[in-house]
């Protein structure tokens, strides 16, 4: 009986622990809820963005002991205009050329590193890639004859509708000439749009556009291709498989190896204001 009064007298206050036990449960449930949502949509978009640098090369493994480091330089205009950084007068880049020629330094065309990053092919114990962005005038007028001098390979990323238009910018007599002499011209979109800001159609006609025009021009295939300001998405990168690119070059900064996503290449900005003692450090950074 005395056990009995006992339960009884304890029932409410097991009630009540059930009731307050299950408030908190549907409260965690109401707010927990949507604070995962946004963990989750957050964590999503972390999720997208490392996805869509996740390397992409065909060998099964990556041998670190030969997988060497490749600085790939981007330049854009090599003229003088004070406070432009992307204006390099002709002297920086003479010492500049003469720096890598001195000191062993062996350029490689975009079809060896290809390669490389495809099958692991032989490179030069200190390869690196010359890169221009947008296809300047002065890309031919000034920096193809110091290309010349000291037997340097480059490639030219060139704006498409800008050929045979925009007197800033290249014809494609000069094109043709450079495409044949070490200086290969490759696509820049066809009016250098922001690939990770436009739909996924858009991004594949102008890749496609500039990719026939040039093909068109220079009577070869073109493989390859910079994204403009470097934006891109995983459309994007969608979008230069579909349209028949090799490599794509965005302007994230480092040196490449065999690990990088062959879709999101990074190179290294040489700004106007540096040292040639800045410039010998982004070699190795």
């Amino acid at each position: 009986m005395g056990d009995n009064m006992n339960l009884h007298k304890k029932t409410p206050l097991i009630i009540i622990i059930a009731i307050l036990i299950g408030s908190i449960g549907l409260l965690y449930k109401s707010y927990g809820l949507i604070i995962h949502k946004e963990i989750t949509t957050i964590n999503a978009a972390k999720t997208i963005k490392q996805a869509s640098v996740k390397p992409v090369f065909i060998h099964k493994s990556v041998d670190s002991l030969n997988n060497i480091k490749i600085p790939i330089l981007m330049y854009h205009s090599i003229s003088y205009e004070k406070g432009n950084i992307l204006r390099l007068p002709k002297v920086k880049f003479t010492s500049q050329m003469k720096y890598l020629k001195d000191n062993n330094y062996t350029t490689i065309t975009l079809d060896e590193l290809y390669s490389y990053m495809k099958t692991g092919g032989n490179l030069p114990s200190k390869p690196i890639v010359i890169t221009f962005d947008d296809g300047y005038k002065d890309n031919y007028t000034n920096a193809y004859p110091i290309l010349k001098e000291f037997n340097q390979k480059a490639t030219v990323f060139v704006i498409t509708n800008t050929i045979d238009y925009d007197q800033n910018y290249l014809t494609s007599k000069e094109i043709k000439l450079m495409d044949s002499n070490n200086v290969r011209i490759e696509s820049h979109t066809s009016s250098h749009e922001h690939l990770d800001k436009i739909s996924y159609i858009d991004s594949l006609n102008t890749m496609k556009n500039s990719k026939m025009k040039l093909e068109k021009i220079l009577n070869r295939q073109i493989d390859y291709i910079a994204y403009p300001y470097g934006g891109y998405t995983l459309n994007t990168i969608k979008a230069a498989k579909q349209a028949g690119y090799k490599l794509a070059f965005s302007t994230e900064f480092g040196l490449i190896d065999k690990t990088n996503n062959i879709y999101s290449l990074g190179r290294i900005f040489v700004n106007s204001n540096f040292t040639l003692e800045q410039f010998k450090a982004k070699l190795t950074q």
